[in-house]
């Protein structure tokens, strides 16, 4: 069984920016259920969304998603 862990750095960059989870999914162009779910770690999101987001935020895509599992 696969563990789901929170996103935690996507969470963060939310934060950073003050931002309610509905500001952010429809200032990135997504709905709220795909962000929640990224956030939580119950979705991946499709490469296009990736982008989108780490456009959002000035970060990689790589230290958006792919950091996760790297750090304890």
């Amino acid at each position: 069984v696969m563990s789901v862990t929170p996103n935690k750095v996507l969470i963060d960059l939310r934060h950073e920016k003050g931002e309610s989870q509905a500001q952010a999914a429809k200032n990135i162009g997504i709905s709220q259920s795909m962000l929640a779910m990224l956030e939580a770690g119950y979705r991946k999101g499709s490469d296009d969304t990736k982008i989108k987001i780490a456009n959002y935020y000035d970060e990689s895509v790589d230290t958006i998603f792919f950091a996760v599992n790297c750090h304890s």
